[in-house]
């Protein structure tokens, strides 16, 4: 009987949690700029892009304050350049096909929070991949580290809001998979895989709106 008063009471706290539960989500369009330094499939590279960007987010917040919350940006490069050391830049026009895709997912905090102004800050993981064709190659790169954001949001409902923000990111762990196409005039050539450490600094501003529930 005692364990049944004990299990009941913690159901029932676990329940009223879970009741207190709220979340957000979000739809936003923005730009993406990112300069990266990294030594993989040869010498040591700089590579700058800057991209065009639509996006969702979402977010669980356990209170008023904090929380967790998720973003997914899908990204088209304008501009993206390649500079290896002793090597032959390449620029957005060298490549048949180039897509990003930026992740970040972290905590959550809630520093101003009035009726009609919310301010958040976040911070946590950071990811970033692109996918490229170019000299008969088709390479998977894969970024990752840590971002920080900060933003506002403005409540013009009880539920919507329109949103400004600017998400930072630096990636330090860099990974790379280059597979040859079926243009590729050498046939003995394999699947290559590379990890190294890299610099990457990155920044993205979004504009959006949002739904609270």
């Amino acid at each position: 009987m005692k364990k049944c008063f004990i299990a009941g009471i913690f159901l029932l706290s676990a329940s009223l949690s879970f009741a207190q539960l709220k979340g957000n989500i979000e739809v936003f369009g923005g730009t993406l700029l990112f300069d990266e330094t990294s030594r993989m499939n040869g010498p040591e590279t700089v590579y700058k892009s800057a991209s065009i960007s639509a996006g969702v987010s979402g977010g669980i917040y356990f209170n008023d304050t904090i929380g967790l919350k998720a973003y997914l940006d899908f990204l088209i490069p304008l501009n993206y350049s390649t500079a290896p050391n002793g090597g032959t830049t390449a620029t957005r026009e060298d490549y048949d096909f180039l897509l990003g895709m930026d992740e970040f997912f972290g905590v959550v905090f809630n520093v101003i929070k009035t009726e009609r102004l919310t301010v958040p800050i976040m911070a946590g993981f950071h990811g970033k991949l692109f996918f490229s064709t170019i000299a008969d190659y088709f390479t998977t790169a894969i970024n990752s580290g840590i971002g920080l954001g900060i933003g506002a949001e403005y409540a013009f409902t009880e539920n919507w809001y329109m949103l400004a923000r600017v998400n930072g990111s630096f990636d330090f762990i860099g990974f790379s998979i280059r597979t040859p196409t079926g243009n590729n005039s050498n046939a003995n050539e394999q699947t290559k895989f590379d990890m190294a450490l890299i610099r990457t600094w990155g920044i993205a501003p979004h504009l959006g709106i949002g739904f609270r529930f």
